[in-house]
């Protein structure tokens, strides 16, 4: 890349390479080796292995270990990313070393990455003795050092093209002679694999098969988000606004949606009249999806629109924006552009001017003072050498390198009253309805307490790496939860909590305002004797 041109990293991180303290590793599963200095083995009761997926927000314990017998810990990583892992040492006398996982700095941090790169070969042309390759890569931890653009005349020796390694990627050389013409795109990842694409060179469009998973989501210097549901969302998707009765306030609110505001002590109805019974919201039938817009109205080409980067969603405005710079001169860089597009690259607006800038920048999406602020920005920056030399601004129908959707509202969120479940004995059906255009995969959780202010208590308890012991599991929202009331439980009635997130952050909170129920065993008087006279 020349001078005003950069890698975008991302919002406080750094994807797209390991940072240096990182061990990457390319299997599942890895041992750890147990050290400890050999004079305070007998000290030594066990060992225990605790990991962090979130790099440190939360701690779990995964493993325990003996010196006498163990030489070191089986860890399988249940999904890629990093994660960190501590020791911790406990001896005879129940004194543990560290004390507190939480205050020490990791022993070990590993990003597990078990994907080859997805390379793809565009198109492959020739005219004349000009050859041109249009490539697209898809990897998450790339290693551009090791991105190769090769051709070969006999199928048998290859010669490197000097090129630019980028996700999106064209080049454009020479081959003398008339006969065939192969192309082979190639990059190696941080772990170690490597994936390419071979394509002949024709004088037609030729598009080759990817390499490895074509649902790998990510590219060189972007972010690499999940939609909601589990999908990524491309320009001009259909959104179908939520159809259900008003929304809850935003996050820590406990009123339910019909509650009156600057009450304490509610007094409003406990449940909302759930869907199909009387008294209940009308929900309309889904309305017909509207059409995306067609590419040639904007003026914007179907493979820009299909190559879009998946928006990064966050819940503020203001962030910090961390780049490289690559080719940078000896006046250094004087001054950074920020340009942003609200329509995926169809129009572009200077945004903000930084004069001698340094990683990462501060962006602030609403100091124009644009009322609707939520919704997605694509934004480029073009940096300025301290000669007074740049790249062109951004033209219209360019893609933004990185793309943020600014959601901050809450989820829409009703809690109804819960039911029996009449095909399970000491079983009840929790329902609610929640809906957001960025609801999380699973977005739902519920807890119960004998009080509404707590403690709460989990009712689908979690059991996954990192999570807190006794915290409440993530679920699907299905809009029910079939609770099965455990044998011996401490009180007849509980009050409720039901949290919904989005992939934002934002939180939606209810506790209906009265106890429900959990008793529902109803008495019978069997074996009837009379055992003596009345008086």
């Amino acid at each position: 890349m020349g001078l005003g041109t950069i890698t975008l990293l991302g919002m406080l991180c750094t994807p797209g390479q390991a940072p240096a303290d990182v061990t990457p590793w390319n299997s599942p599963s890895m041992k750890i080796p147990i050290d400890y200095h050999p004079s305070k083995r007998a000290e030594i009761k066990e060992l225990l292995l605790y990991v962090s997926p979130d790099q440190g927000q939360t701690w779990q314990q995964h493993a325990v270990g003996y010196p006498e017998k163990d030489g070191f810990f089986t860890f399988n990583a249940p999904a890629d990313g990093i994660y960190w892992f501590n020791m911790v040492v406990v001896d005879k006398a129940g004194r543990r070393e560290p004390a507190d996982v939480y205050k020490v700095a990791p022993a070990l941090k590993v990003l597990f990455d078990t994907k080859k790169p997805v390379v793809q070969i565009a198109s492959a042309q020739r005219s004349g003795d000009d050859v041109t390759v249009v490539w697209k890569v898809t990897e998450k931890n790339p290693d551009w050092s090791k991105f190769k653009l090769e051709y070969s005349t006999n199928g048998a020796t290859w010669t490197a093209v000097p090129t630019r390694p980028e996700a999106d990627g064209s080049a454009q050389f020479k081959v003398a002679g008339g006969g065939p013409v192969t192309v082979r795109v190639a990059l190696t990842d941080v772990a170690g694999h490597t994936g390419e694409a071979v394509s002949p060179v024709a004088g037609t469009t030729i598009a080759s098969k990817p390499t490895a998973d074509p649902g790998v989501v990510g590219a060189a210097g972007m972010i690499d988000v999940p939609m909601a549901g589990g999908s990524s969302a491309t320009a001009g998707s259909p959104v179908t606004p939520p159809v259900v009765a008003p929304a809850t306030e935003r996050a820590k609110d406990t009123r339910l949606p019909n509650e009156p505001k600057g009450s304490d002590t509610p007094t409003a109805p406990v449940f909302p009249p759930a869907p199909g019974t009387p008294g209940a919201p009308v929900v309309p039938p889904d309305a017909a999806p509207v059409a995306a817009p067609k590419a040639d109205a904007l003026n914007v080409s179907t493979n820009i629109l299909s190559s879009l980067p998946a928006p990064q969603v966050i819940n503020v405005t203001s962030f910090k924006l961390a780049y490289e710079v690559e080719d940078k001169g000896a006046s250094g860089v004087g001054k950074a552009e920020i340009w942003v597009t609200r329509d995926d690259g169809h129009t572009w607006t200077p945004w903000q001017t930084i004069d001698k800038p340094e990683s990462p920048l501060i962006i602030d999406l609403a100091r124009k003072g644009t009322k609707d602020v939520e919704g997605v920005y694509g934004i480029k920056v073009v940096l300025q050498s301290g000669a007074g030399l740049a790249r062109e601004a951004p033209k219209p129908g360019e893609q933004p390198d990185l793309r943020v959707e600014v959601d901050t509202t809450a989820p829409a969120l009703l809690v109804f009253q819960p039911v029996p479940d009449r095909a399970q004995k000491d079983t009840l059906v929790l329902r609610w309805k929640a809906e957001d255009r960025n609801l999380a995969p699973e977005p739902i959780t519920l807890e119960w307490a004998e009080g509404p202010k707590g403690p709460w208590f989990p009712i689908a308890a979690s059991d996954s790496i990192g999570a807190t012991p006794g915290s409440a599991r993530r679920l699907p929202n299905t809009g029910s939860y079939p609770w099965k009331v455990p044998a011996n439980f401490p009180t007849h009635k509980v009050y409720l909590r039901v949290t919904a997130r989005d992939l934002a952050g934002n939180v939606a909170e209810v506790i209906p305002v009265e106890p429900v129920l959990v008793d529902l065993n109803k008495p019978a008087a069997v074996k009837l004797n009379i055992v003596g006279a009345g008086h």
